[in-house]
């Protein structure tokens, strides 16, 4: 442990970090819709976002892998860590075969995908936008190497919805986008989830999708949320850029991501000293690895994805610098 710890508990108070919520616009849009029984359009705002032709709001976003995985064929292939634990879990639950991919730090090197879908025959692919929320997935790669082995790319974008520069949740490269509309997210809903496609098959009503749908308050959240998920995303990005550039030895220091994952030589003790000195409306904002869903390496986790955009100002940034410099 460097520095004089006891000296940064200032700071706690001074930070003011708030852990993010659904917006007040949202809960206003939730009883409007519980009073006047008026539910918007949230499906038709997810598909001009990801070109896709159908979309569903569902119940949550394990629910649209388990949609997902019903309606696939043939085995399927998950990253070895920085994925979802449910990639692998809820086929499995469903009988099916499940293979694992090794990659670079959670991501997948293209030519090592082409190799795994030729060895094993698997016929989808599920990624996460972020691997381990900390790095950009090469989706337009990986969606070339999926088609030419006529495997479908499913891509789970609950950090990436409405990217900016179009690479994530575009429905160009990924054949399926699915993503989890709870707090805190990219679409803060507080609940929900959705599924994006062209394949009407994958979205093809039936008493199964039934009773995965969503209530009518979740999409009421969901429509007003999509609204703020541009800026939500936008500013993650650069408090997160910031962050690496400050914070000595991160885990993919140039790549895009919605965390920061510092190497610990004691996660579990920093995290343990790290949540006494920052907290987000007395909640934690750190994950202790190795973590097959972030990184299999000591480290820290930083989820600034969990923190309210508001809050993301330089000052305090460079205040989550000194402080977790000094305990890591």
């Amino acid at each position: 442990m460097k520095g004089p710890v006891a000296d940064m508990r200032e700071y706690t108070t001074r930070l003011g970090l708030r852990f993010r919520e659904p917006s007040p616009e949202t809960k206003r849009a939730v009883c409007h819709a519980a009073l006047y029984g008026e539910i918007p359009d949230p499906e038709k705002k997810i598909r001009k976002l990801t070109g896709h032709r159908y979309a569903k709001i569902l119940s949550s976003g394990n629910a649209a892998i388990l949609i997902t995985v019903s309606r696939l064929d043939g085995p399927i292939l998950v990253p070895d860590q920085g994925g979802w634990r449910g990639f692998k879990r809820i086929p499995e639950i469903l009988g099916r075969e499940v293979f694992t991919v090794k990659t670079e730090g959670g991501l997948i090197d293209p030519d090592v995908l082409d190799s795994h879908l030729e060895d094993t025959g698997a016929r989808a692919l599920f990624v996460t936008s972020f691997a381990g929320y900390t790095a950009e997935q090469p989706i337009a790669e990986l969606s070339d190497i999926c088609r030419s082995h006529d495997a479908i790319l499913v891509e789970d974008a609950s950090g990436s919805v409405s990217d900016p520069l179009g690479r994530l949740c575009n429905g160009k490269y990924s054949h399926i986008i699915i993503a989890s509309t709870g707090s805190p997210k990219t679409v803060n809903a507080g609940g929900g989830g959705f599924i994006s496609t062209s394949i009407p098959e994958f979205v093809q009503q039936d008493m199964f999708l039934s009773a995965l749908k969503a209530d009518p308050y979740v999409k009421a959240a969901v429509a007003a949320e999509l609204d703020a998920a541009e800026r939500n995303l936008t500013e993650t990005l650069r408090a997160c850029s910031y962050l690496k550039g400050k914070l000595e030895g991160v885990f993919h220091p140039e790549k895009r991501g919605v965390n920061v994952i510092v190497p610990s030589g004691s996660p579990r003790e920093d995290v343990r000293t790290l949540k006494k000195l920052i907290t987000a409306d007395g909640r934690s904002i750190f994950t202790a690895c190795p973590s097959p869903d972030r990184i299999l390496e000591s480290a820290v986790a930083v989820e600034v994805k969990n923190l309210d955009v508001g809050c993301l100002t330089n000052e305090n940034l460079e205040r989550m610098v000194e402080i977790i410099s000094s305990v890591i």
